[in-house]
């Protein structure tokens, strides 16, 4: 297990904690890629963020938006 992965938080996780934003940094471990990654993801309007300040923080819907959509991209193609 990697040194990151007490960030990630389960969707078991989330209901327990209330946790309802999650960091750049908890996104990536959610998603298991890097953090420039997300950022990229971000900067192009794939995934959802909000600001806090001068804080980003993700939905954790746009997570779950954000694999479904993949998902859905990947049936879309078998079926072609």
């Amino acid at each position: 297990m990697d040194t990151s992965a007490h960030a990630e938080l389960s969707d078991l996780d989330r209901k327990l904690t209330g946790q309802f934003l999650v960091t750049p940094e908890q996104a990536a471990a959610s998603l298991a890629i890097g953090r420039t990654k997300v950022y990229e993801l971000l900067r192009n309007g794939e995934l959802e963020s909000v600001r806090i300040g001068s804080s980003r923080r993700i939905p954790w819907e746009a997570l779950e938006e954000y694999v479904g959509t993949l998902r859905k991209n990947r049936t879309d193609r078998k079926v072609s």
